[in-house]
């Protein structure tokens, strides 16, 4: 790997420079703000010198202040970074998510935090580790590059701890194929692999005890790994486990918690919690990297390869613009729905205005109220059953169109050999 040329946000790499916020003269107006208690999440009561990590029930996604991947490059350059994250935190999203990879939302984080002066420990910050561009040769997870990439993630965003880091996007350094379907239907296959560590697996678990390592020295307070397909990180998790005899305090998925795939729920999240022995797994991208919106996703979105999940967007856009609402309405509701299992699953959501900050606040609340009589819980029943009625017509479409639990190829081919 070292003769491999350097990724391009390889921790070796030039830091750029990224400019301060001058908190002075940045807008704070009516829209700045929640506009009632539709908007507030629940108060994390904490102790100033507590580092325990507890996750608002949201998480803001920061790869929105990432070059080329949901935002223009104008507003990443613009007042909006700070103007979202400070309007989240008035509204109770205290935890923040970034990567080297989503470049440069580490830096900027950074500054957003200087300008506004919070108090470090009323947030949490947490990144990632071992992805350094989009292809398979561009992760690392050697020793060397996760001690330099953590340290580098502590300068940027002017911190002497991270509350969480993961190995992010583990599967690209694993041999094809690449998992791809219903991953249901793979979790015999899984759980009945001898537990003993490929030459490739290996270098995960190493990366983990380095983590570690940089844990037990108070530079990380949780460690856990972050990928797309659940067979991987059943299969990583479980190694984990077995071989070092403790489990990781977090795993992240995304797009398996939602109104078209939710196999996180319907086979995996019990396998995590249970055989991994993981403490905490969240979830993100509810509206599965902006497949499931009326603009039916970025031109770069992997679900592209599948012709009839493509197909069937712009129907259930239809129907639901005909019944008064909004396919991003549906797909939120049904993803911030709180689990009948009582387990708490926090949501990372990503945003790039303010109008998106609100709407999706008002949307979590709007499933998850607060009651003070049983009166008022039997009346919001009545009112949600019809919303979950039209929930599961939706989830059927997809079912009937055989796109329902369907995951795409991760990485890709053009990923392994780019």
């Amino acid at each position: 790997m070292s003769s491999l040329p350097l990724p391009p946000y390889h921790p070796d790499q030039p830091e750029p420079s990224v400019p301060s916020f001058d908190i002075d003269s940045i807008p704070d107006e009516e829209i700045d703000h929640p506009s009632g208690n539709e908007e507030l999440l629940p108060k994390v009561l904490k102790s100033p010198d507590d580092r325990n990590v507890i996750f608002p029930p949201l998480i803001l996604g920061v790869s929105t202040f990432g070059y080329g991947i949901y935002a223009d490059d104008d507003n990443i350059k613009s007042d909006l970074p700070l103007r979202i994250v400070r309007l989240a935190m008035r509204c109770g999203i205290n935890a923040f998510d970034t990567s080297p990879w989503y470049h440069p939302s580490e830096i900027i984080l950074g500054e957003v935090f200087k300008a506004l002066n919070y108090p470090r420990e009323s947030y949490h910050l947490i990144t990632k580790v071992g992805k350094y561009g989009p292809n398979s040769k561009d992760h690392r997870f050697d020793p060397d590059t996760i001690r330099k990439s953590v340290e580098r993630s502590l300068k940027r965003m002017n911190t002497d701890y991270l509350d969480v880091v993961y190995l992010h996007d583990i599967e690209y350094i694993l041999p094809p194929p690449s998992y791809s379907g219903n991953p249901l239907d793979s979790i015999n296959s899984i759980l009945s692999l001898p537990l003993i560590p490929t030459k490739e697996e290996q270098i995960l678990l190493t990366a983990i005890e380095t983590l570690r390592e940089l844990q037990n020295q108070g530079k990380i307070l949780k460690v856990g790994i972050a990928g797309y397909p659940l067979q991987i990180l059943l299969r990583i998790s479980l190694l984990i486990y077995k071989i070092t005899g403790k489990g990781l305090d977090l795993l992240q998925t995304y797009s398996h918690h939602t109104i078209q795939n939710d196999s996180l729920i319907e086979g995996y999240l019990n396998l995590f919690l249970n055989k991994s022995k993981i403490k905490q797994i969240i979830s993100a991208a509810p509206l599965s990297m902006g497949l499931l919106t009326f603009k039916n996703c970025p031109n770069w979105h992997p679900s592209k390869s599948n012709l009839n999940l493509i197909k069937i967007i712009p129907k259930i856009s239809k129907i639901c613009f005909e019944n008064n609402t909004t396919i991003e309405q549906i797909s939120l509701r049904f993803g911030y729905r709180p689990l009948i299992e009582n387990v708490n699953l926090p949501i990372v959501i990503g945003c790039i205005d303010l109008n998106q900050l609100h709407s999706t606040l008002k949307n979590w609340k709007e499933v998850n109220p607060s009651f003070t009589s049983e009166k008022q819980q039997k009346e919001f029943e009545l009112q949600d059953k019809p919303k979950r009625q039209f929930e599961d017509k939706i989830k059927n479409m997809f079912e009937e169109n055989g796109t329902r639990n369907w995951s795409w190829e991760c990485p890709s081919q053009a990923q392994r050999s780019g």
